[in-house]
């Protein structure tokens, strides 16, 4: 039988005075979606359901400087509607773009996405290429900042501890990225793999930078460092394929599953990195 208690918390302060005293006995929701999956699935009982949907300073988009700062409960479909992520972030602004349908886009958040480590979470990846950083806060140690690479311990496993809170994302500036996912059919199916890109390049269309990422190719979304390092002085076009095929299979360890083998999702990797490499660069337009 399941038992939940629930409370709305009007501010942070308030959340994070729950959370303190509840300890693990607290489940945040924002857009529910995950908390919905939660309960029917029986993974969760028991608990306090904690709502912080309506605190308004959790909430928002804006730049400061070379840092985009999206509120922890901002949802995918505001995301996906703004200008400011588009042209600041363009792999993030793709995904949400692409995930699910309309009506999870409006009650699902990025804060959401990424707490439950799913090793297929769409905004992991972008948010891994841009190498942003994870603001987190309690009550007796105040705020913290975690690298996005340093969040996600393993399947369904991060960081945060049962005090915390996200309160924000905060994105480094980098207009030339991109986003790739690959799904069985469309937006609401989960994905078969999904790639993130976020370079700089010279005059001679040569990489100067380059940070890839990767979801649903291990047990939680990955950088492709060696990829990374790999691609480093090469010149962007469709030769890079074969640079990225020979350097990713020592960054990636997919598993067979319902969805697809480990082996095609070895094959196709090098495909769709250099697809949102294109796309990043300008040279290729599609979704």
């Amino acid at each position: 039988m399941k038992n939940f208690a629930y409370i709305n918390a009007p501010d942070i302060k308030s959340a994070l005075n729950i959370l303190d005293k509840e300890g693990g006995r607290t489940y945040l929701v924002a857009g529910g979606t995950n908390a919905l999956v939660d309960i029917r699935a029986g993974k969760i009982n028991e608990r306090l359901l904690v709502n912080i949907r309506d605190i308004g300073d959790l909430a928002g988009i804006k730049c400061e400087g070379d840092k985009l700062i999206i509120g922890a409960a901002t949802t995918l479909s505001e995301i996906a509607a703004s200008l400011l992520v588009q042209e600041k972030a363009p792999a993030l602004f793709m995904a949400a773009n692409d995930f699910a349908d309309p009506t999870t886009r409006a009650s699902a958040t990025i804060a959401g996405n990424i707490v439950n480590a799913s090793p297929a979470a769409d905004t992991a990846p972008p948010l891994l290429a841009h190498q942003a950083e994870v603001v987190i806060v309690s009550e007796k140690s105040g705020h913290r900042r975690v690298a996005i690479n340093d969040f996600f311990l393993g399947f369904g496993k991060t960081v945060l501890e049962p005090n915390e809170l996200i309160t924000a994302i905060e994105i480094p500036v980098n207009p030339m990225s991109s986003f790739y996912k690959l799904g069985l059919r469309n937006a609401m199916a989960i994905s078969v793999i999904t790639a993130a890109v976020a370079l700089q390049k010279d005059e001679q269309n040569v990489i100067t930078e380059c940070t890839i990422a990767l979801g649903s190719v291990a047990p939680r979304p990955v950088r492709a460092l060696n990829t990374e390092e790999a691609l480093i002085g090469c010149e962007i076009d469709e030769n890079i394929e074969g640079i990225i095929a020979e350097a990713i299979v020592k960054d990636i360890s997919p598993i067979d599953d319902i969805r697809a083998s480990a082996e095609y999702r070895l094959s196709v990797a090098p495909v769709i990195i250099k697809r949102a490499i294109l796309q990043a660069a300008g040279q290729r337009r599609e979704k």
